[in-house]
């Protein structure tokens, strides 16, 4: 498993999870739990696949990580602001300390990961 997500799989959930709970589920076929899963895997390591679920179970899932995620990137961009300003008054490791330990919480490997980065680059 690489260190990145692959931007079209992201587009792929993106587009995928914009669909009604009747399409997804609808849509709950091998191919896209097959991929869904992948995207599971890429962006939450260590994370539960999820297992045999109905179609309206399946397509609450997708609806309920699209939903999750989006939570998360919220909290990143406040992440990434609130230590701006923190760097911006003079308080550079606390700013740096709140960055890694924002990626340490976050289950989302991009959204660490770009706390992570942006924590070195201080």
């Amino acid at each position: 498993m690489s260190d990145n997500v692959s931007p079209d799989l992201v587009d792929w959930f993106h587009a995928f999870a914009k669909r009604s709970v009747e399409q997804l589920a609808q849509l709950a076929d091998e191919e896209h739990r097959s991929r869904f899963r992948q995207y599971v895997e890429e962006s939450l390591p260590g994370h539960a696949q999820p297992g045999e679920l109905s179609p309206e179970d399946f397509a609450l899932a997708v609806v309920a990580l699209r939903d999750n995620e989006r939570k998360w990137n919220q909290a990143l961009m406040a992440a990434l602001t609130d230590a701006d300003d923190l760097h911006r008054s003079g308080a550079t490791q606390e700013c740096v300390e709140k960055l890694r330990a924002f990626a340490e919480s976050c289950p989302w490997r991009r959204f660490a990961e770009v706390a992570r980065r942006q924590a070195a680059a201080y």
